[in-house]
Order: C-alpha cells, then structure tokens, then sequence
C-alpha cells in the first residue's frame, strides 16, 4: 500500500530530531517555570 522512498537510515534520523526537539522543549519549560517560581519569590 505505502512504498517507502527513503532508507530506514533517514527514518531513524527523524525519530533522532524529534526526541531531541522534544527533550529540548522540556527542558525550556522547566526552566520557565523555575524562572517565574523564583520571580514571584522575590517580589
């Protein structure tokens, strides 16, 4: 039904970025969210 054009080499690679993206993403929350938690402390 679905032929694949690219190598499973490129696939992978796509999970790759993804889950760094995503890593990425999480760790920008967190920090945030650590950054408005301390703000609201020293005000």
């Amino acid at each position: 039904m679905f032929e694949q054009n690219v190598g499973d080499g490129a696939n992978l690679f796509v999970i790759i970025v993804a889950v760094i993206v995503g890593f990425v993403a999480a760790i920008g929350y967190l920090d945030f969210k650590k950054t408005t938690k301390n703000q609201s402390k020293e005000d």
